[in-house]
């Protein structure tokens, strides 16, 4: 194959059965949370090895600093072994072999494995405790152009949430008396939902910003008189 050719095929959208989520950020009663899709190091590896052949390519794992793994992956093109790296700290749960594994998850990203991925929208979904974690209570579905050809979305999936909550009435008020943009409200106030903050975190950073204006204001005012 071709450059072009390889890169399709190390690029190309996986079945949705070989695609995992975990929980990003979550709200603050810990109902909700954002849902991050990656690709099985068991794809991945079958990814290699249908596009270079069990013997095109290798990966070797080093430590890195305390508590991170590196992974390299290495493809032979034509007489030439290339290496791309990345690297990931030890997970909370069999620390060391989680890190292996992201590790190698983020090293094919390197390639273009399951990175369009990154494309997906942000959802939020309803997740519940996992140990001392949490997980999403129904996988998220994706959307057509993350399938392979002719695949069809899973039935059995759920339909994520596109967007956080919409601001309150107080909110877009104390936005408008801080002197901020009506529209560049929505914005920021969904950056601050995928931080993992809730409504009521954000309605009183808004809070504290306004009486710091008020007193300032009051300040000048005087120092004025």
């Amino acid at each position: 194959m071709d450059t072009k050719s390889i890169m399709e095929a190390l690029q190309a959208p996986f079945p949705q059965e070989d695609i995992e989520w975990r929980v990003g950020s979550t709200n603050k009663d810990k109902t909700k949370g954002l849902a991050l899709a990656y690709v099985t190091n068991r794809a991945i590896q079958n990814r290699l090895d249908e596009v270079f052949g069990p013997f095109g390519w290798q990966n070797q794992f080093k430590e890195w600093k305390q508590g991170s793994q590196l992974c390299g992956i290495s493809i032979k093109f034509e007489d030439e072994w290339i290496t791309k790296w990345d690297g990931a700290d030890d997970s909370n749960q069999e620390a060391i072999k989680g890190g292996l594994s992201d590790s190698m998850k983020r090293a094919a990203y390197q390639w273009g494995i399951g990175r369009y991925l990154y494309k997906l929208p942000k959802n939020w979904v309803e997740i519940e405790p996992a140990g001392h974690s949490y997980k999403i209570k129904r996988k998220p579905s994706l959307p057509a152009w993350a399938l392979p050809k002719g695949a069809k979305p899973d039935e059995q999936s759920t339909q994520p949430d596109a967007t956080p909550p919409e601001p309150t009435a107080a909110i877009k008020s104390k936005w408008e008396l801080i002197g901020g943009k009506p529209e560049v409200l929505n914005k920021w106030f969904f950056n601050q939902m995928l931080e993992g903050k809730t409504v009521e975190e954000v309605d009183q950073i808004l809070t504290k910003q306004l009486e710091e204006k008020m007193g300032a204001e009051v300040i000048n005012e005087q120092k004025g008189a």
